[in-house]
């Protein structure tokens, strides 16, 4: 284990420090929390390869290590179903290069710490939930992110995205980066507006948890039940999984 320096223990604070990695199908995002679930860095953030094989996620994944500060614990959130660390499904990244990939044991054999892996939405979900009855989260990236929790307990894997949703295509395909860029930020809001709309009487949540790299291109007024959430955000629930497990 790296012998943290003063400086570095005085900031962070008591409690191990968790590395906290996106693994995006746009970008692979990683930030260090301290003891306290706080930033210790900025966000890092390089462009996912194409394709983007395990090997080279995890050539990416090496070489963005090199600028983090020491840590003594791991959280990945993964884009897909992840059980018991092996993934089985990544729609954004290839499910041709992915399913059956035990990735928790393939992060432990970089890093040589204890590593977590999980659905990214579920891991981004505990960093912004309150804990409190049903409370669903949505993130708006590539795809659509999922995840919903009842009183604060995870219904791991929920993957809404890929379920039908209207004129013969899914959520994901509804309201995806690509049909964002095709449609422009008005009619791709008011499509996310019928999500929301749609999904609000399903699951009668109290609480909707909105995050994303492209929330911020919402262009329509918000229910009161509806928060918006930042990435960082998100990662903090890197921290907040370990105190759960």
């Amino acid at each position: 284990m790296k012998k943290l320096s003063a400086r570095t223990n005085a900031s962070r604070g008591k409690g191990p420090v968790t590395l906290c990695v996106d693994i995006g199908g746009t970008g692979i995002k990683m930030i260090a929390l301290d003891g306290r679930g706080k930033p210790l860095n900025e966000r890092a953030r390089m462009l996912t390869p194409k394709p983007a094989t395990p090997a080279a996620v995890a050539k990416v994944f090496r070489a963005m290590l090199e600028e983090q500060p020491a840590f003594d614990r791991v959280s990945v959130g993964f884009p897909g179903v992840v059980v018991d660390g092996v993934v089985h499904t990544a729609a954004n990244l290839g499910d041709e290069y992915w399913d059956g990939h035990n990735l928790k044991k393939s992060m432990e054999q970089i890093c040589k710490k204890p590593v977590q892996v999980m659905n990214d939405a579920d891991l981004q979900g505990y960093g912004v939930i309150d804990g409190k009855g049903v409370e669903l989260v949505l993130t708006l990236g590539t795809g659509l992110g999922s995840a919903l929790f009842s009183s604060g307990y995870l219904v791991p894997n929920l993957e809404l995205g890929h379920h039908p949703f209207k004129k013969d295509k899914t959520y994901e395909e509804r309201i995806s980066d690509k049909e964002l860029k095709q449609v422009g930020k008005k009619d791709w809001s008011r499509r996310v507006q019928e999500v929301i709309a749609t999904l609000e009487p399903i699951f009668n949540y109290d609480v909707l948890h909105l995050g994303g790299g492209n929330v911020r291109h919402l262009r329509i007024p918000l229910p009161r039940n509806v928060k918006v959430f930042t990435n960082v955000d998100g990662m903090t629930g890197g921290y907040r999984l370990w105190e759960h497990d």
